[in-house]
């Protein structure tokens, strides 16, 4: 019985910190943009990494190609690590006919620290009776302290007709996977939220 206990609580752990690499906590749409197709966009991922940057927008282009919207990476059309000035930006944007500019950015990293435990078992008496009587105390087999970074994560989509902030979103996520799997993770949900607004 306690293998059995230890066994469904591994998994249910397992499944918690599965679950745990990303995280919408908010979103919010300009009401006078819902139902119009964004249209053409570029995509522009700030990172620390110019690399993971590159990926990052590539990674966004496919998905977006994926719902019929034609959309390009900045980095891609300018080759350069620095940061964009913004007459860079503007120039690029009316060039090339953009409709729409859809900007990932940093927000924060936090260390945090959390308690594992490999599972528990009931610590009771062996008869029915001492069960009713006295209760049960939950005995913790083993327990360690995970430290694991938190990113927030802000995503803004601009009109860039009118320069308004037309749909913005941010996320959690964590490095308990892949630099990758983080990234489709931000992009699905992103993707995902706009599509509920109709505005792919």
């Amino acid at each position: 019985m306690k293998k059995k206990t230890t066994a469904l609580l591994l998994g249910g752990i397992a499944t918690l910190l599965a679950s745990c690499s990303t995280v919408k906590i908010h979103s919010w749409s300009d009401p006078q943009f819902e139902g119009r197709k964004i249209g053409k966009t570029m995509v522009l991922g700030v990172a620390k990494s110019d690399a993971i940057s590159r990926q990052y927008e590539a990674l966004f282009v496919e998905s977006l190609s994926e719902q019929s919207i034609e959309s390009d990476s900045i980095h891609a059309l300018i080759q350069k690590t620095e940061q964009y000035s913004e007459e860079e930006l503007v120039a690029a944007l009316k060039h090339h006919n953009y409709d729409s500019v859809l900007i990932t950015r940093q927000l924060s990293e936090t260390e945090r620290q959390q308690v594992v435990t490999t599972g528990y078992y009931p610590d009771y008496y062996d008869n029915y009776y001492g069960y009713y009587s006295y209760g049960y105390a939950l005995s913790y087999n083993t327990a360690y302290v995970q430290s694991f970074m938190e990113f927030e994560l802000e995503t803004n989509l601009y009109d860039v007709k009118t320069k308004k902030l037309v749909w913005t979103g941010r996320q959690i996520i964590y490095d308990d996977r892949s630099d990758l799997t983080n990234m489709k993770g931000i992009i699905k949900g992103v993707v995902k939220d706009i599509g509920k607004k109709g505005m792919l």
